[in-house]
């Protein structure tokens, strides 16, 4: 029931204009007289501007912009039944013919000069911009009444009334209307110029859906003032032009009812490719004949087949050229991916929004996203309902997608925006294992610096609990075996006694605590002998066969004292590990050094034939070199364990 109306709207439209033509034709009048007439456009106004609206209203009941163009439809649809009466076939008496005449001259009037702005002012969502733009609409509808000005003027004693002689009035009346005249057509002009204003400002505000729906409407009015320029300017032009006029209510219709459907940046892309390409041929061929007239003296006909000519040959690298401009102004460098992949590739250091914000800005796109571990890493836009995934290498972690999301109207991405993505998604997975890389970093950094702390806690624990409360129970027997030294000889001496054995204990904790800071044997024998000598002090044992050997280049440089002690640290508890863990008896232990000392440890053992597991032992490792800026690598082989520790020589 809700599009019953819609329809008998159109049905009766339709039948009104086949009468008026029908009518025409039986008056003995042509296709070209309608086209003088107006007949042509006033019928094409009529059907497409009710069809239009009739569909508008259909899906939105009620729509002010679909009201607007059935109210213009109906006023061409009067004016077409008007002409159709005076074509002949109808016998009229004189003033019924000259009011006849009026209504049909008078009727159209409102809509192209009241209709079609309030359509720019009210569209997409049939209100005003804001409220500042309202009295606008007023000043818009108040024009109404001044229309009839343009036809209610005093004429001469002509036959046939025309829209120049219009039916006679007292010439009071008829002065009073002349005089209105420029008010009306000063005031139309304003209120068109302001209408225009108000659609390009709503443009430029409006962002998403709304602004690809203002794009319809302000596509087609440009498309139509760029044809009808001279008619705007002169009220005179090619009376066929005009028949682009129902581009603007077929472009709205799509807006409002499937804007989502069709990709309006093409249309446009289209239209300003080949727009420029027909300006460009008019001007090239005018151009040409201008120049080689006076050279052609009477043989003026061969100078436009020599501008064919030369058109002929320039037009196909004039598309390329005027193609590519189009092209990078909408959807930016995705027909030069190297350029893109640069553009791209220089915002690296901004982080990973950046580098999403130039690759949507490189290619137009509305939204582009990273994908990993089941999480977005990093948006940047507004997500689209479809996208687009591509796959990113990383070298390290988990692997991720970029996610770009598809211009609207775009079901899938174009072979030219693919080509560009799969250069483009190089730099942003530099971007990400950048990231990645600074993460870790700044997560080994902060195990270090909790180690660290962890190490003064325990030293200080270690001092106030063991070595100060030593020292004073010494302090204390000192004191006892001063006082009894006299009264009580024996035991002052076994005072004194238990004083030494307290002082060996004490010794021996300060030694150890010690040997946690840094090994004595690495500043007695470097690290090379106290490697060897931890070998057979503690690797070396009569119950197990485990072989540790030690392979040194002779011309091994000296190291810095923080790199002795991480290899030394390093290669203990690796070497640790394989004969408590791995079930190895062979261990080979081997430095060499170039930039950085390279730290290998092999083992044939075979327990731990799978993945390590990061206890405490393996943290500590990757920490010591993660803290000389290196880097550390262990895990199973096909001949055992291995641990592999790079730990730079510079700046230590």
């Amino acid at each position: 029931m809700r599009r019953a109306g819609p329809v008998t709207v159109i049905a009766v439209t339709g039948l009104m204009v086949v009468a008026t033509w029908v009518s025409w034709f039986a008056g003995g009048l042509t296709v070209g007289d309608a086209a003088e007439s107006y007949l042509l456009t006033n019928s094409a106004m009529s059907v497409t501007f009710t069809a239009f609206g009739a569909l508008v209203l259909a899906h939105r009941p009620r729509h002010r912009v679909g009201l607007l163009f059935a109210a213009y439809g109906a006023c061409y649809t009067v004016s077409v039944a008007c002409l159709g009466m005076l074509s002949g076939v109808f016998t009229l008496s004189p003033g019924w013919e000259r009011a006849i005449t009026l209504v049909g001259i008078t009727v159209w009037i409102p809509a192209p000069t009241v209709g079609l702005p309030l359509i720019l002012q009210l569209f997409p969502d049939g209100r005003p911009l804001s409220r500042r733009w309202r009295p606008l609409v007023v000043v818009t509808v108040a024009l109404t009444l001044l229309a009839p000005t343009l036809t209610l003027q005093p004429g001469g004693d002509s036959a046939e009334p025309t829209a120049e002689h219009g039916p006679l009035l007292p010439d009071a009346v008829g002065r009073v209307m002349a005089g209105l005249v420029p008010v009306f057509v000063v005031a139309a002009g304003l209120v068109l110029l302001g209408s225009v204003i108000a659609l390009g400002l709503r443009a430029y505000r409006s962002r998403g859906a709304q602004r690809l729906q203002v794009m319809w409407l302000l596509w087609a009015v440009v498309l139509f003032v760029a044809l009808n320029l001279q008619r705007i300017f002169t009220t005179d032009g090619p009376i066929l032009f005009l028949l682009t006029l129902p581009l603007i209510p077929a472009a709205v219709t799509v807006a409002i009812v499937r804007h989502q459907l069709y990709d309006i940046r093409l249309i446009v892309n289209r239209s300003l490719v080949y727009g420029l390409l027909t300006l460009g041929v008019i001007g090239a061929y005018l151009g040409i004949v201008a120049g080689l007239t006076p050279l052609a003296g009477d043989r003026l006909s061969a100078n436009p087949l020599v501008a064919t000519a030369v058109i002929a040959v320039a037009f196909a690298p004039a598309r390329s050229l005027v193609q590519s401009l189009v092209d990078r102004l909408m959807y930016g460098q995705r027909r030069d991916p190297a350029e893109a992949a640069a553009r791209v590739g220089v915002r690296i250091g901004t982080g990973l929004e950046g580098v999403l914000r130039a690759l949507c800005e490189a290619l137009r796109l509305p939204y582009a996203a990273i994908s990993s571990d089941g999480r977005l890493t990093a948006t940047y836009g507004r997500p689209t309902p479809a996208w687009h995934t591509v796959a990113i290498e990383v070298a390290e972690g988990h692997p991720a997608d970029l996610l770009v999301g598809l211009r609207t109207g775009e079901t899938r991405l174009s072979g030219a925006d693919r080509r560009a993505l799969e250069l483009l998604v190089a730099p942003v997975g530099l971007a990400l294992q950048a990231v990645r890389l600074s993460e870790q970093l700044r997560e080994s950094r902060m195990r270090i610096v909790t180690a660290r702390e962890e190490e003064r806690r325990r030293l200080r624990r270690d001092l106030h609990d063991g070595l100060g409360t030593a020292l004073t129970a010494v302090t204390l027997k000192a004191d006892a075996a001063h006082n009894l030294r006299q009264t009580d000889p024996d035991r002052c001496g076994q005072l004194l006694l238990d004083l030494r054995a307290d002082l060996t204990s004490t010794i021996a904790d300060i030694r150890r605590l010690v040997y946690d800071l840094r090994p004595p044997d690495l500043d007695e024998l470097g690290l090379v002998g106290a490697l060897r000598q931890h070998a057979q002090q503690s690797w070396h044992r009569d119950q197990t066969e485990f072989l540790v050997t030690i392979d040194v280049p002779d011309d091994l440089a000296p190291l810095p004292a923080a790199v002795e002690v991480a290899a030394y640290r390093i290669a203990t508890e690796a070497v640790t590990n394989a004969l408590r863990h791995g079930d190895a008896n062979v261990c080979r232990v081997s430095l060499r050094t170039d930039h950085a000392l390279h730290l290998e440890v092999l083992d044939n053992g075979t327990a731990m034939a799978g993945s390590w597991p990061h206890g405490v032992g393996l943290r500590s490792m990757h920490e010591r070199a993660a803290e000389l800026g290196g880097a550390l690598s262990a895990g199973p082989t096909n001949q055992g364990g291995r641990v592999h520790a790079l730990l730079p020589l510079e700046h230590i």
